[in-house]
């Protein structure tokens, strides 16, 4: 019998450990943001990477956007997104759900720093970030919105930086966020072995009773670094906004339950044939 509880305990451990893992942060729907020197390795990836001409390090460094299958959007960054960086703030989270955003290198309007426009380069939406409370209100942009620029200067980026007005309010979120190791984020500190993480922005509003594809997109002040991502979003149960789940709540992966039940199947089985030789 006390073998049988040794056994027990350790599958357990296994199980919870597994579906612990299977949480982590969704999938990683990080793309390419189209800014490339042309030379050196990093050309075209997120970690470890800023633009060209840029700072090279872990303070400003946009690392990936991922996407759960409750459509919570999380990114992360060694960039201290509440703080920033050198005085230099973090930027809004935008949204295009029809595939027109612009991106690249897209930084020429008269060397103005953080300049307001009228232009929402190709966004739909934005997750307007309060990140010393945690929060974030949620606006429909249209042809009159307006938005801040991030100041490049000489190197290339993508806009924009901030949200300034305009549009329809949808809706409001809050958000967590919290600092992890390589270890738990996947990517490399830089040596610093240090990552700031975004999560539970929800992107519910946007779901429908079908999959719907979307691109994000968020910068800092400076834009010493753009990350971009390219998703689908779930589709729910009652269409046009809203998950079937409650707000918050986490609904087992489906490999999550197999390997529940599949533990607990074994772990019966064991039991039974313990109790046999007792």
């Amino acid at each position: 019998m006390k073998k049988f509880a040794e056994i027990l305990g350790v599958s357990m451990l296994v199980v919870f450990l597994t579906v612990g893992s299977a949480f982590a942060f969704g999938t990683d729907i990080t793309i390419f943001d189209e800014n490339s020197s042309g030379e050196g390795i990093n050309d075209t990836l997120e970690d470890n990477e800023a633009e060209p001409g840029m700072v090279q390090s872990q303070a400003w460094d946009l690392e990936g956007f991922f996407l759960n299958d409750d459509n919570e959007l999380t990114m992360i960054g060694g960039y201290d997104f509440v703080n920033g960086e050198a005085e230099l703030y973090s930027g809004d989270v935008f949204i295009d759900v029809n595939g027109d955003a612009e991106f690249g290198d897209i930084h020429d309007w008269g060397n103005v720093p953080n300049a307001t426009v009228t232009d929402t380069f190709g966004y739909d939406y934005v997750l307007d970030m309060d990140f010393d409370n945690l929060t974030y209100d949620v606006y429909k942009l249209d042809e009159d919105s307006t938005t801040q620029i991030a100041f490049y200067g000489q190197n290339q980026g993508s806009n924009p930086w901030r949200y300034v007005g305009g549009g329809e309010e949808v809706e409001s979120g809050v958000f967590g966020y919290e600092t992890m190791t390589d270890a738990q984020t996947g990517f490399d500190g830089w040596g610093t072995n240090s990552h700031n993480v975004v999560s539970g922005l929800d992107l519910n509003f946007l779901a429908s009773d079908v999959p719907v594809e979307f691109i994000s997109h968020f910068t800092m002040q400076c834009g010493n670094d753009n990350l971009m991502g390219e998703g689908t979003l779930a589709a729910t149960a009652t269409g046009g906004g809203g998950g079937s789940a409650a707000p918050g709540s986490e609904a087992p992966e489906p490999a999550t339950m197999f390997l529940l039940g599949s533990g607990l199947i074994g772990l019966a089985n064991l039991r039974k044939r313990f109790n046999k030789k007792g």
